[in-house]
C-alpha cells in the first residue's frame, strides 16, 4: 500500500509540475497585478528593504511582505524574469496538491477518494490559472490547506495531537504574514464548526490549543508590531481599515457586487468538473452531511464564505482557499459513484454532459477564428485547439460507451492541456495585450531629456518596473487607484500641459480615449507622434512645436 502511495504522489507530482511550471517564461510580468508584487520585491531587493514593502520607492502597507520575500529571493537568486516572480505561487501550488491528497488519505480513509480529490484540484480551471501567476493568494491558501491538514492530522490520530495542533497554528501564523489575519478567523471558524458538527468541542481544550497560539503569535505579530512601530497610524489606516475595512464596506470592483459572484466563481473555476461539483453538492443537501469528511468540506467552504461573502469587494481570488473543499467534495462523489454500481447510470450521464463543453468549445474556436482571426496570423492555433478538443471529447464518450469510467475521468482531466498548449503557441500574440514590455521598450533613458512617462492607469506599475522611470498616470478622477499610489495623478488638462513643460520631450503608454485626449490638448503647441499601438496601448512621443 505505501508503496502504491508513493506511485500516486509521483504522478500527482509530475503532473502538477508540468500544470504549474511549464511556459512560465513565455509571457512577460502581466499589468497592473503581477507588476505589483514583482515591482514590490524588485524596490525591497533595490533598497535593501527586506521588512517594509515598497512601491514607487515608498512603502505600501496592502499585503505582509511573506509572499515579496520569495519573489525577492527568487530574483537574488536566479536573477529576475517571469519565471522566477512565478516560481514560489507555482510551486505552493503543487505543495497544495500533494497536501489535499494527504488530507484526504487521513479523511476518507480511500486511497481513491484521496486521489480524485487532488487530482480534480490540479486540473480545475482557477486553480490551475491562479498557480500559474504572481499573487498572494495562492501561497496564503495553501497556508490555510496545510493548516488544515495538520488540524486533522491531531483529530484522527492523538499520538500526533502535539505536532497537529503546532502545526496548525505555524501555518495559521504564516497565512497571515501572507496575506492577512483574516485566515486565523477561517480556520478558527471552520473548526468550530467542524466540532459542533460531530460534537467534540471539547477537543479544543487540549493543553496544545494555548502553546499553538502563542506559535501563532511568534510567527506572525513581530512584523506587524514593527510596522506599528515604526509607522503607527499610517500602517493600521492603510492596512486595517483601507484594506480590510473598507474593502468590506466599498466595492473597488463593482461588476463584481453580487450575491451570485462568488457561486458563479466556484462552479465556474471548478471546469471541468463542474457538473460533478454541482451533483455532489445536490446529494448533500438532499442527504445531509453524514461522514467526517462531509462536515469537514462543509465547515472549510462556510468559513471562507462567511467571512467573504458579505463583503462588497468582491474578487475571484479571494475564495481560492475553498477550492479544495471543492475538490474533496467532488473526490468523494467521484470515489462513491465508481464503486456503487447503482451510481453508475447517473455517473454515465454527467460524463456524456461533461464531454459535451470541450466538444462545444472546439467548434466555438473555429468560429471565433471566422471573426477574430486578424489578431493571431496563422491559422495552426485555432485548428489545433479545435481539434483536440474535439478528440478528447471523442475519447472520453468512446471510454464512457464502454464503461470506462475511471479512465474516462482521466481523460476528462486533461481537457485544459489543449488549451495551456494554445496559450504556450499564441503567448507573442496575446503578449502585447496583458504587459507592459513590449511598449517599455520604446521609452529611452532618462538622459533624452524625458524624466517622467505619461501613463494610463493600467500599465502605471508594469512601466515603472520594466523601465525605472518615473510616471505619471492620466485619469478622469484625482484617486483612480483604491490604495493610495506615490505618483502623481493628471486629471485636469492644466496638470497634463504642465508636465509637458517641464521636459524637452515626454514619452507616454496609454489607453486610445486618452491618447486622443492628448492630441487635443497639444494641438498648435506640441507635436504628439504615434510610436506604435501595441494591443489597447498607444505608445506616443510628445515634444514642442
Amino acid at each position: 500500500m505505501r508503496t502504491f502511495i508513493l506511485k500516486r504522489l509521483a504522478i500527482l507530482f509530475l503532473v502538477s509540475c508540468a500544470l504549474f511550471l511549464a511556459g512560465n517564461n513565455l509571457v512577460s510580468i502581466t499589468d497592473p497585478d503581477e507588476a505589483f508584487y514583482s515591482l514590490t520585491a524588485h524596490e525591497m531587493v533595490a533598497h535593501h528593504e527586506w521588512m517594509t514593502p515598497l512601491i514607487f520607492g515608498q512603502p505600501q502597507f496592502e499585503k505582509p511582505p511573506l509572499t515579496y520575500w520569495l519573489i525577492a529571493a527568487a530574483f537574488k537568486t536566479w536573477g529576475e524574469s517571469p519565471f522566477t516572480a512565478r516560481l514560489y505561487p507555482a510551486l505552493f501550488s503543487v505543495l497544495g496538491v500533494l497536501g489535499l491528497y494527504f488530507i484526504g488519505l487521513m479523511g476518507f480513509k480511500d486511497e481513491r477518494k484521496a486521489f480524485l480529490s487532488a487530482l480534480a484540484l490540479a486540473t480545475s480551471a482557477f486553480y490551475i490559472g491562479m498557480g500559474k501567476t504572481v499573487f498572494t493568494d495562492m501561497i496564503f491558501s495553501v497556508f490555510i490547506l496545510y493548516a488544515f491538514a495538520f488540524f486533522l492530522l491531531a483529530y484522527t490520530d492523538p499520538r500526533r495531537q502535539a505536532v497537529g495542533l503546532l502545526g496548525f497554528y505555524a501555518c495559521g501564523g504564516l497565512s497571515a504574514l501572507t496575506k492577512t489575519p483574516l485566515g486565523f478567523v477561517i480556520l478558527h471558524m471552520a473548526v468550530l464548526l467542524f466540532l459542533l458538527y460531530q460534537r467534540r468541542l471539547n477537543f479544543m481544550r487540549s493543553v496544545w490549543v494555548p502553546v499553538g497560539l502563542m506559535v501563532f503569535l511568534a510567527v506572525s505579530l513581530p512584523w506587524y508590531a514593527a510596522m506599528y512601530t515604526h509607522y503607527g497610524h499610517a500602517f493600521t489606516h492603510e492596512f486595517f481599515f483601507n484594506d480590510h475595512w473598507r474593502r468590506f464596506m466599498e466595492a473597488e470592483h463593482h461588476g463584481n457586487d453580487h450575491w451570485f459572484f462568488y457561486p458563479v466563481t466556484m462552479l465556474a473555476g471548478m471546469f471541468p468538473w463542474s457538473l460533478f461539483l454541482g451533483t455532489a453538492c445536490f446529494e448533500l443537501f438532499r442527504k445531509g452531511p453524514g461522514s467526517l469528511m462531509d462536515h469537514f468540506s462543509i465547515s472549510w467552504l462556510v468559513a471562507v464564505l462567511v467571512v467573504f461573502q458579505p463583503a462588497h469587494s468582491k474578487l475571484a481570488s479571494y475564495i481560492l482557499p475553498l477550492f479544495p473543499a471543492l475538490a474533496l467534495m467532488t473526490g468523494n462523489f467521484l470515489g462513491d459513484a465508481l464503486s456503487q454500481i447503482q451510481q453508475r447510470p447517473k455517473m454515465e450521464k454527467l460524463l456524456y454532459a461533461s464531454f459535451v463543453m470541450p466538444a462545444l468549445l472546439g467548434i466555438l474556436v473555429l468560429a471565433l477564428h471566422k471573426l477574430y482571426g486578424r489578431y493571431v496570423p496563422t491559422m495552426l492555433p485555432s485548428f489545433f485547439l479545435s481539434g483536440a478538443l474535439i478528440t478528447v471529447a471523442g475519447i472520453g464518450v468512446a471510454l464512457t460507451i464502454r464503461g470506462r469510467l475511471q479512465g474516462a475521468l482521466y481523460v476528462l482531466a486533461l481537457s485544459l492541456a489543449p488549451i495551456l498548449a494554445t496559450l504556450f503557441m499564441v503567448h507573442t500574440y496575446i503578449e502585447k495585450y496583458v504587459s507592459s514590455h513590449e511598449a517599455s521598450a520604446y521609452i529611452p533613458p532618462r538622459s533624452s531629456g524625458s524624466t517622467t512617462v505619461l501613463v494610463s492607469k493600467y500599465n502605471a506599475r508594469g512601466i515603472h518596473y520594466y523601465t525605472g522611470q518615473k510616471v505619471a498616470v492620466l485619469n478622469d478622477s484625482p484617486q483612480p487607484f483604491f490604495s493610495p499610489h506615490p505618483i502623481p495623478i493628471l486629471d485636469t488638462e492644466k496638470k497634463i500641459m504642465h508636465l509637458l513643460a517641464s521636459q524637452k520631450v515626454t514619452y507616454g503608454v496609454v489607453r486610445k480615449g486618452y491618447y486622443r485626449q492628448l492630441v487635443k490638448y497639444c494641438a498648435g503647441h506640441y507635436q504628439v507622434k504615434l510610436l506604435s499601438v501595441l494591443g489597447a496601448d498607444y505608445v506616443v512621443r510628445v515634444k514642442a512645436l
